[in-house]
């Protein structure tokens, strides 16, 4: 793909969102994706290679939850398990008062990460070289509105990253498929966690499923809502 496919396809992948991007922020992500694939020739990054795929399967998808949430001015939200910047740094560029931290373990993508967000000259973002277990015991302050993840497993992220998020915040997972059943499995473990809704919607440009899985942050003393079909 040359450059004015690569704008095209950003520009269209956005529209078929819903969503409205600036001149700025759409080259942004061009800016973005032009340093990741560079990157990516020295270091694992993305198993992805065609510039489209990761267009689709990374950026476009890391937008998602824009489908769903209007994020307030200065919203604390963090990322578990980021890799190179996904879906985290998508997100700050689409909303760019949020105020996002970046978890990641890996020393050389915690390199990349510090490196796109001086050459996007963001703002409000911190990176963090922890692993969410390390994290949870370092960090007691409920500090943020919303966690997500694409990487990390439902029960590591519940178990241990819960402490993180403030009473009547969320958790949000991206999955493939899932089903309410196998959700209310899970969370009959865990008495402060409710279903929040699961929102399904079909990648731009292709007819893969993303699923997103929102949870809440309940107060002590709180019940669960039962769940509607």
């Amino acid at each position: 793909m040359d450059k004015k496919q690569i704008a095209i396809y950003f520009t269209s992948g956005v529209e078929k969102l819903g969503l409205h991007l600036s001149t700025l922020q759409l080259n942004q992500l061009e800016i973005y994706l032009a340093e990741l694939i560079r990157w990516n020739n020295k270091i694992n990054l993305t198993g992805l290679r065609e510039p489209r795929d990761i267009i689709i399967k990374n950026f476009l998808d890391s937008l998602t939850p824009l489908c769903f949430l209007s994020p307030d001015k200065n919203s604390n939200w963090i990322d578990i398990g980021s890799g190179a910047g996904f879906p985290g740094l998508p997100l700050k560029i689409a909303a760019p008062a949020l105020n996002m931290t970046l978890v990641e373990p890996n020393q050389k993508k915690v390199a990349f990460l510090h490196h796109m967000i001086g050459v996007l000259n963001l703002d409000n973002v911190s990176v963090r070289n922890e692993r969410i277990g390390q994290l949870a015991k370092n960090n007691r302050e409920k500090s943020y509105e919303l966690l997500l993840t694409r990487a990390l497993s439902q029960k590591e992220v519940i178990a241990k990253g819960t402490s993180l998020v403030r009473e009547g915040g969320q958790l949000l997972f991206f999955q493939a498929k899932t089903t309410k059943k196998g959700w209310e499995g899970i969370l009959k473990h865990y008495p402060l966690i409710e279903l929040s809704r699961i929102e399904s919607l079909l990648l731009p440009f292709s007819k893969d499923p993303r699923t997103l899985v929102f949870l809440r942050v309940l107060k002590k003393g709180d019940t669960k809502h039962p769940e509607k079909d």
